[in-house]
């Protein structure tokens, strides 16, 4: 299971992916809108071949954090 973190500020999401055992960074990008975040992460699902994902989103602004555990299409809202 891979692991990724979004951190969404007020201009920017921040995306990590770490390993199956979260002591490695696979991937670290920021991107300025949702759009472009969405088309990374369903494009990086395909080309590191993973199914199951643990997704952390930590959302700044709302000063909230949400988990979701799927095996299907990454997508954000």
């Amino acid at each position: 299971m891979k692991v990724i973190k979004i951190v969404k500020s007020e201009k920017t999401y921040h995306s990590v992916i770490y390993n199956d055992l979260v002591t490695e960074v696979i991937d670290e990008i920021s991107f300025k809108d949702l759009y472009e975040l969405n088309f990374y992460l369903q494009t990086l699902q395909k080309k590191l071949e993973f199914e199951d994902f643990l997704l952390i989103i930590h959302d700044k602004i709302n000063n909230s954090v949400d988990l979701k555990r799927s095996t299907e299409d990454i997508f954000l809202e």
